[in-house]
């Protein structure tokens, strides 16, 4: 037998509130799939990215050494990397978008949770 899990909101704004928290949640998870988790490496990134804008400094420059790849080549790889992520992340926030205002415009809190579990099964592969 199945178990079942019931939520009871005492008002349709709690439910719209627990609803978008969801979605938040759902959005952030996937972002940090595609990124290690962590401020420092977080911060690497964009270290990299300014650094690969302007042609070169010491992350790119050490990357290359310890790969054994040209400046250029490191530079390259980083901004196709940026590139990726820009698009994968306008897809993220796109559905969360998308998601928080068709939750706000929804009429029961049964409702809320079918668009917040379709968000999330959209997130998960």
């Amino acid at each position: 037998m199945a178990n079942l899990k019931a939520f009871l909101h005492n008002t349709l704004d709690d439910a719209v509130r627990h609803y978008l928290d969801i979605v938040d949640q759902a959005a952030e998870n996937a972002r940090l799939k595609h990124l290690t988790p962590g401020s420092g490496q977080s911060m690497t990134y964009e270290v990299k990215h300014q650094e690969a804008l302007a042609g070169g400094g010491p992350m790119i420059q050490a990357e290359a050494e310890a790969l054994g790849m040209t400046v250029q080549e490191v530079i390259d790889s980083v901004l196709v990397a940026r590139q990726q992520w820009q698009v994968l992340g306008a897809q993220i926030e796109a559905a969360r978008l998308k998601a928080k205002k068709a939750i706000r415009e929804a009429q029961t809190a049964a409702e809320m949770h079918r668009i917040a579990s379709e968000l999330q099964d959209q997130f998960t592969p």
